[in-house]
């Protein structure tokens, strides 16, 4: 009756509205209108859509008669049943307007639906203007608010609501409970980011408003802080979960075992392993693969097929990560025919190889100097329907090339660069990086430019090495052209290959183009004591003190800690400098008391940055002593480099020869040399003809 009565409202009938109108002046409480009203709007949303709806509940609204709480909950809920938020949201901006009762419940279904449809900032709109409304809202509704911006990545805003309180301090004053889904959220939410601190202040909160801690709150941040390698604040968290009556599962230990991985720390790998796995843990396949995996590492071979069986019997099925790791520990012992007969199991038990393992077994085959085992793996792979990739023919390639097959290498090269492939860079990179180990420095150049001419680019990896090789055979040109050409690519060299550059340059004696990249580096925001040493040492070999001694006030001013090396040449240039002022005719006192000082100051500043001069450093030392005739304090520092427990090399005793030589005092030479001779030191050319100088003046 109601719904037919209700329907004649959208063809003009006035019958209903009569009858309301009635109802209104005859009833005796509120509530029967009320809830003839709700009955009204609900019947009619069994009738017609969300939008006529709205429309029919505003007309009443317009009429006079005040829908109930319950009917804008149903309302708003029958709306965002559609999945439009912007109608949501009309539909509360209507019920405001009307000033109609609204509850929690009303904005927890407006905010959800704009949570639903990424519209986190409109959400929080909403949510200001209830607690300035005065609505404060439930446990479920607080929280449920919490997940809905973590759900949208808003997780400033949801650690804000959990932590700091901002608009919604006068609710947490009054104790509202959150759930624990929700700090979890924002936890994950915050590691996710990277914000840890946070991360962990929203856990002590969680501990402080009555909701205990669970598994999933720590297990993100063991996870995070596993994932970054610090191995000590995720070992803190589990104390503090298992302090809590939290038992370990199989997720904590992999993700500790995994940072153990990383950290390179594989012998605490099989500690912990064996550790946790007394404890009655159960351990899924991941867990056994990373045990194996470290057993393979350490050479363990028969420990590690023992976890692969002791897995089997605990109903485990091994798959292809666990048989591809028994056939690289194999490799990696040189066992290839173990390798091939774990291989053939993976086949007999239908599990069926990827590329990886193919590329582990290639890869292998090919350092053995297997050369038609490797073919005759590339043919089996793609009769298994797999395709080659770049990565696999590069491994080929750089086993070829490390196991000194040169020629093969350069058949499959051809072969594949002719074919052409995706991602043919990672082959290119792998030739040039086989062409310089075997020594072919100008064909790894060579091939170098003629991809770099098709517009393609070997890697940053193989460009390094290149330099260096270069730079090693003294074709700094070419490295500098490949400098260059990575620059114009943005692809920006390393601080070790902008060194190796500077440094080849001064090997040259060309200052200028050092000078060049070294500001060039220096732009780019790279620097390190290497590089400043190098050109201080190239600017000293061509007498250009003042320029080497600049870039070490540079460097300090620059808050680059100098080392050893670069003491050792600021030294270099001070003697230098002091010889030169000799030629200048400075007194003989007066340029050993200078050079007497620098030395006393530098071993000051060295002391200060806990820098220990070494064998170089005190060699120079002693030279620099000798050269201005002051042998006994030559000799102290000799005696000093003993008692430090320095050994004195061949350079050492040549300087010292050398001083007693040029003061007349052959006996205390020779018997330098015999000393010299008795530590198992063999003179050079220098220490000899240091003293036939001598015995030819004498």
């Amino acid at each position: 009756m109601l719904v037919s009565l209700f329907c004649e409202i959208d063809s003009g009938g006035p019958e209903i509205l009569t009858l309301l109108d009635h109802l209104r002046k005859t009833c005796v409480t509120f509530y029967v209108l009320s809830f003839a009203v709700n009955c009204l709007i609900k019947a009619y949303a069994a009738c017609h859509n969300a939008q006529a709806t709205l429309e029919k509940f505003c007309h009443l609204c317009r009429l006079g008669f005040v829908p109930t709480v319950w009917a804008c909950n149903f309302l708003l809920k029958f709306v965002s049943q559609t999945g439009e938020s912007d109608m949501v949201v009309t539909t509360y901006d209507q019920m405001k307007c009307f000033q109609l009762t609204l509850d929690a419940h009303s904005f927890n279904i407006v905010t959800r639906s704009l949570f639903q449809a990424k519209k986190a900032d409109k959400a929080f709109q909403v949510w200001v203007g209830m607690i300035e409304m005065g609505v404060k809202p439930d446990a479920h509704g607080y929280s449920s608010f919490i997940i809905g911006l973590c759900d949208c990545g808003k997780y400033d805003i949801a650690y804000n609501m959990v932590s700091r309180y901002t608009v919604l301090q006068e609710i947490t004053q009054e104790r509202v409970p959150i759930e624990a889904m929700a700090y979890n959220m924002v936890i994950d939410g915050l590691c996710k980011e990277m914000k840890l601190e946070e991360a962990e202040k929203v856990l002590e909160n969680m501990t402080k408003h009555g909701s205990a801690p669970d598994r999933y709150g720590y297990r993100y941040l063991i996870r995070s802080y596993c994932k970054m390698g610090n191995l000590e604040k995720a070992w803190h968290h589990v104390e503090a979960m298992v302090s809590h009556g939290i038992e370990i599962n199989c997720h904590i230990v992999g993700y500790l075992l995994q940072c153990l991985r990383k950290l390179g720390m594989t012998s605490e790998i099989i500690v912990y392993f064996q550790k946790f796995r007394d404890l009655g843990l159960h351990f899924d396949g991941l867990l056994y693969n990373i045990g194996m995996d470290a057993y393979c590492k350490l050479g363990n071979m028969n420990e590690a097929v023992q976890l692969l069986n002791e897995m089997m019997a605990e109903g485990l099925a091994p798959d292809k990560i666990h048989y591809t790791c028994l056939i690289n520990g194999y490799f990696l012992k040189g066992e290839t025919e173990n390798a091939w007969q774990v291989f053939e199991q993976m086949l007999k038990a239908n599990i069926k190889p990827d590329v990886i393992t193919y590329n582990i077994l290639t890869s292998g085959y090919s350092r053995s100097d297997l050369v038609t085992k490797v073919w005759d793996l590339l043919e089996h792979m793609m009769d298994q329907g797999l395709e080659p990739n770049s990565l696999t023919y590069g491994v080929v390639i750089a086993g070829f090339c490390r196991g000194g097959n040169l020629s093969e290498a350069e058949v499959l090269f051809n072969i594949v660069e002719e074919k052409g492939i995706d991602n043919i860079e990672v082959m290119y990179s792998s030739m040039v990086c086989g062409y310089l180990c075997l020594g072919w420095t100008d064909h790894a150049y060579m091939l170098f430019l003629g991809v770099a001419k098709q517009g393609d680019m070997v890697d940053q990896f193989s460009c390094f090495k290149l330099i260096s090789g270069l730079c090693r055979d003294g074709k700094v040109e070419g490295a500098s052209i490949v400098c260059s050409m990575m620059l114009e690519k943005n692809v920006v060299p390393d601080v070790i290959s902008y060194s190796k550059l500077i440094s080849a340059y001064c090997q040259t004696g060309d200052m200028c183009s050092a000078r060049l990249w070294f500001n060039d580096m220096v732009e780019r925001g790279l620097s390190d004591v290497i590089a400043y040493t190098e050109l201080m040492n190239g600017y000293c070999k061509v007498g250009r003190s003042k320029e080497a001694c600049d870039l070490f006030e540079q460097m300090i001013n620059f808050g680059i800690k100098p080392d050893v090396v670069a003491y050792t040449v600021l030294l270099d240039v001070h003697l230098k400098e002091t010889l030169y002022r000799q030629w200048q005719g400075i007194a003989k006192d007066t340029r050993s008391l200078i050079l007497r000082a620098k030395h006393k100051t530098w071993l000051s500043n060295m002391k200060d940055n806990k820098i220990e001069p070494d064998v170089a450093y005190y060699t120079e030392l002693i030279d620099g002593q000798c050269k201005a005739a002051y042998l006994d304090e030559a000799r102290e520092l000799f005696d000093e480099m003993l008692a430090k427990g320095l050994a004195p090399d061949v350079y050492t005793y040549t300087a010292l020869i050398n001083g007693y030589c040029s003061q007349g005092d052959t006996a205390k030479a020779e018997d330098l040399l015999q000393e010299m001779m008795d530590k198992g030191l063999k003179p050079d050319v220098l220490t000899f003809s240091v003293l036939n100088k001598r015995t030819m003046r004498d």
